[in-house]
């Protein structure tokens, strides 16, 4: 899904802002503290219901002011409208109808890079579990029944084994493994597929330290309980253990993906600027698989993309830019786009946000 325009009302340092963007490409450029990643910021918050730089959404609010409220209309002339006033819970509506945040995620999914996607292999699993769950609430309605349902029974099963209550153990068991096997096995699917693109762009790579790193790499999906048990079986086996220390030991909850060089993670071998352009790398192979088995077509942020990455890998980057097929905003500090570049990326929108504001 593209957007058209979008409109922004005392959001962070705007007062008011009207932009109109190309369907294609979408460059923000400015110094820092002009505003660059508010507008990111502002669109992110039309396909999540939320920031990426603070739970807090008040902060959002400019200063003095009581409310803030973004307007955005898609190119298929869906209408979102987000309010939020200091005092009073942030309101969002899909053409003029009441929605939630998830109804936001279904109608303008989107892929985020930002500086913590940057960091997805230093980060705990926590975080690169719920980066594949976004792009499967996205694309299935019944993941999303699954995933919430598979959580409560987590949450109650951990209840009954502190307080002892043996009968409420198996009940929510049951719930446990079969909505957990099932969110299991699409996670499972989603990340072959990922890594397929993954390893079919790096294909098209030139750098050849770009192309070392990757011919010595594992990417390997942990389901979160040993590979040649059952959800049951696992269960099973560790109640004496899961009763002991009150909490479910293995399951779901517990999935990681793995990225190794050399047996070791890459997070202890790898650079920053390697890292972020692995990051990069695997969220574009996301997004593609979004698009090309699940038919959905979220746009592409990409906040401060020159950052902590040398000329010769972002000129590597940006010749992936075209490849992801959707609508993209990415913004730098600068405007560093010579004739190649440009020759790159077709239809592409620059905004000053100096001369915006």
């Amino acid at each position: 899904m593209s957007i058209k325009k979008i409109a922004i009302s005392n959001f962070r340092c705007f007062d008011n802002l009207n932009l109109d963007f190309s369907e294609l490409n979408n460059f923000i450029h400015g110094a820092n503290g002009s505003g660059k990643t508010s507008i990111l910021e502002a669109l992110y918050f039309c396909s999540t219901g939320r920031s990426f730089k603070s739970s807090n959404k008040n902060l959002c609010i400019q200063n003095n002011k009581d409310a803030f409220k973004i307007q955005l209309e898609t190119v298929n002339n869906n209408m979102i409208r987000i309010l939020k006033e200091s005092k009073r819970s942030i309101a969002y509506e899909i053409d003029e109808n009441n929605a939630t945040s998830i109804d936001l995620f279904r109608v303008l999914p989107s892929t985020l890079l930002d500086n913590k996607t940057f960091s997805m292999f230093a980060d705990t699993p926590k975080y690169r579990r719920k980066i594949l769950d976004r792009c499967l609430m996205a694309s299935d309605k019944t993941y999303s029944k699954d995933f919430f349902a598979f959580h409560r029974s987590l949450k109650q099963r951990n209840a009954a084994l502190k307080f002892k209550r043996l009968t409420n153990i198996d009940m929510w068991s049951e719930i446990f493994i079969s909505t957990g096997g099932s969110i299991s096995e699409k996670r499972n699917d989603f990340f072959e597929q990922t890594k397929k693109k993954f390893f079919t762009f790096a294909d098209d790579l030139n750098d050849k330290r770009l192309l070392e790193i990757i011919n010595s790499l594992e990417i390997v999906f942990d389901k979160g309980w040993p590979k040649d048990l059952s959800l049951k079986e696992v269960l099973d086996s560790n109640r004496d253990i899961d009763q002991r220390k009150t909490t479910t030991s293995l399951g779901p909850h517990r999935a990681d993906i793995k990225f190794l060089t050399k047996g070791s993670d890459i997070k202890y071998i790898l650079s920053r600027g390697e890292q972020k352009f692995m990051s990069i790398l695997w969220c574009f192979s996301m997004h593609k698989t979004l698009s090309d088995f699940y038919s959905v077509k979220p746009f592409l942020i990409i906040d401060d993309i020159h950052s902590e990455l040398d000329e010769d890998f972002y000129v590597e980057l940006i010749n992936f830019l075209p490849k992801t097929g959707n609508q993209l905003f990415f913004s730098d500090i600068n405007d560093p786009f010579n004739s190649k570049i440009k020759d790159q990326l077709k239809e592409l929108k620059k905004f000053h946000v100096e001369q915006i504001t």
